[in-house]
């Protein structure tokens, strides 16, 4: 080989391997910048579900481990201000000028407080009373006064009500307490009340009921906050 041939060679050597590199510092930068933008990107989006899962569902009860104690809450709608309303725990029912509704909450509750809302949770039980007549002089929250009064003048005192459950599912719920929907309230509707009262808190207090049954926190649209701080 002469020497022009190689010097020509050495000259197509030296401007090949430069090309070749140039092209390899090109791809390796190239590769770093994508790794660093998807880097940033799967931070930023872990960082996010992170806050949003906080909002969302670290603080909504899980279980009844997450609840407060049990606590007693009593609404009472007069049909003179509140007619046309729908009744709890009567299927729809609207509350008549002439009527008024007593309703009784039984419930272990959270408060769930997120920017844009605050949520009562919780499970428990309700007792809803619907007055259409009550004979004059009776007290509607001396319940066996009124009960008496539905037995022996049925023309002057006509109550109905109901009963419900929220959160709590099992079969030995179902042994002890089985929901009622606009029953009629005397004498024997007072015994049946007091049975099924009777029977939901042994489920809910006694330990090996309890640990058979399933206990789901749920939204309780007919309790606010403010029911449970006063």
């Amino acid at each position: 080989m002469n020497t022009k041939t190689l010097l020509l060679a050495i000259l197509f050597i030296v401007i090949y391997s430069c090309k070749n590199e140039e092209k390899q510092d090109f791809d390796f930068g190239d590769e770093l910048e994508l790794n660093s933008f998807i880097e940033k990107f799967s931070t930023k989006s872990i960082e996010s579900f992170a806050v949003d899962s906080l909002l969302t569902t670290s603080t909504t009860p899980k279980t009844r481990a997450e609840l407060e104690g049990m606590r007693t809450v009593v609404k009472i709608y007069d049909g003179k201000q509140n007619a046309g309303i729908k009744v709890p725990g009567f299927g729809g029912l609207t509350l008549g000028r002439k009527q008024s509704n007593m309703n009784v909450y039984f419930v272990e509750t959270k408060i769930v407080e997120t920017p844009t809302d605050t949520t009562v949770y919780g499970i428990g039980y309700s007792i809803h009373y619907l007055f259409s007549k009550v004979k004059r002089g009776i007290d509607i929250t001396n319940l066996a006064s009124v009960a008496a009064s539905a037995q022996l003048q049925s023309n002057k005192t006509s109550v109905s009500f109901s009963l419900q459950s929220f959160g709590i599912v099992g079969k030995d719920l179902g042994k002890f307490f089985k929901p009622e929907v606009n029953s009629n309230f005397d004498v024997d509707g007072f015994g049946v009340i007091q049975s099924k009262i009777d029977g939901i808190h042994n489920v809910i207090t006694d330990s090996i009921l309890a640990s058979r049954t399933k206990f789901t926190p749920e939204k309780l649209y007919f309790i606010s906050s403010e029911d449970l701080r006063n």
